[in-house]
C-alpha cells in the first residue's frame, strides 16, 4: 500500500486493468449510441416517449355497454411492434348490438368471430398475461379512446374481481384518454375513432376489433405527435 501511494504522489497514474478498459469502452459506446438516437429520432418517435415512459395502446370488446355488468370478450394492446391479444369466453350473454358491431358470438362453450371459432383463455390467465406483457416495457402507461368512460371502469372491475388490481397499479404508471386529447388538439365534426382514422390515416380498418382499434390508435398518436404537456394534461392515475 505504501509503494502504491508513493507512485501516485510522484505524478504517475495507476494502470487500468483489461476489465477496466473494456468497461470504459462499453460505457463510451453506450453514451455515443444514446446521443445518436436522440439526434436522429424523428419528432413522432420522440412524442412516443414521455419522461422515459412507454405508451401502450389498448382496447376492449365487451358483451355490452353497461360498464357495471358487461364482461370482457377481447383484450388487445400494442406498443411499437409488440402486440398482445386475448379472446375470453364471456360469463354472461352478448347483446345483439354488441354482436352486430364486433362479429363476436357464443355457441355452446365456443367463442366465434365472424362465425369462426377463436381460441379463448380464462379471465385470470388473460389478465395475468396482460400484466406480464406490460412488464416488458419501461414505465408503461395505457392509451385508449373513450377509455375513461368505458374501458377503464370495466378493466378495473374485472381486475379487482380476480385480485389483480394492485399488481396492475404497480406496473402501469397512468392512463391517457385520446378522446378528450383529440378534442383538445383539433376542431372536427366528430371524434369517434373510425372518423379520426378516416380523417388522419385515410385507410380502411376493422373497427370494433380490439386489435385493429389498438393498432390504428397507435398510428393516430404518431401522426398527432402530442406534446408532453398535453399528454400529461390528459393522464390520470391508474384506475383509481
Amino acid at each position: 500500500m505504501k509503494e502504491s501511494k508513493r507512485v501516485e504522489s510522484a505524478g504517475n497514474k495507476p494502470r487500468l486493468s483489461l476489465i477496466d478498459l473494456v468497461a470504459c469502452f462499453i460505457s463510451a459506446v453506450t453514451r455515443a449510441l444514446l446521443r445518436l438516437f436522440r439526434w436522429s429520432a424523428s419528432p413522432s418517435d420522440k412524442a412516443m416517449i414521455v419522461d422515459a415512459e412507454t405508451p401502450v395502446f389498448f382496447d376492449l370488446e365487451t358483451t355490452g355497454l353497461d360498464t357495471s355488468a358487461c364482461d370482457i370478450v377481447q383484450l388487445s394492446a400494442i406498443s411499437g411492434n409488440q402486440t398482445f391479444n386475448a379472446y375470453l369466453l364471456p360469463r354472461c350473454s352478448i347483446t345483439d348490438g354488441a354482436s352486430r358491431v364486433t362479429g363476436l358470438t357464443v355457441s355452446g362453450q365456443s367463442l366465434l368471430f365472424n362465425r369462426r371459432p377463436v381460441p379463448t383463455v380464462p379471465h385470470r390467465r388473460a389478465l395475468a398475461d396482460f400484466i406480464s406483457f406490460l412488464k416488458t416495457f419501461n414505465g408503461p402507461f395505457l392509451v385508449g379512446h373513450n377509455s375513461r368512460r368505458f374501458d377503464w371502469p370495466i378493466l378495473r372491475r374485472v381486475l379487482e374481481e380476480f385480485l389483480l388490481l394492485e399488481e396492475f397499479r404497480r406496473v402501469v404508471s397512468g392512463c391517457v384518454d385520446t378522446l378528450p386529447l383529440s378534442r383538445d388538439m383539433f376542431q372536427l365534426q366528430k371524434y369517434s375513432q373510425p372518423f379520426l382514422v378516416q380523417q388522419f390515416l385515410r385507410e380502411p380498418y376493422g373497427a370494433h376489433d380490439a386489435s385493429e382499434d389498438a393498432r390504428t390508435l397507435q398510428e393516430l398518436y404518431r401522426v398527432w405527435d402530442p406534446s408532453q404537456s398535453l399528454v400529461r394534461k390528459h393522464t390520470t392515475t391508474t384506475l383509481r
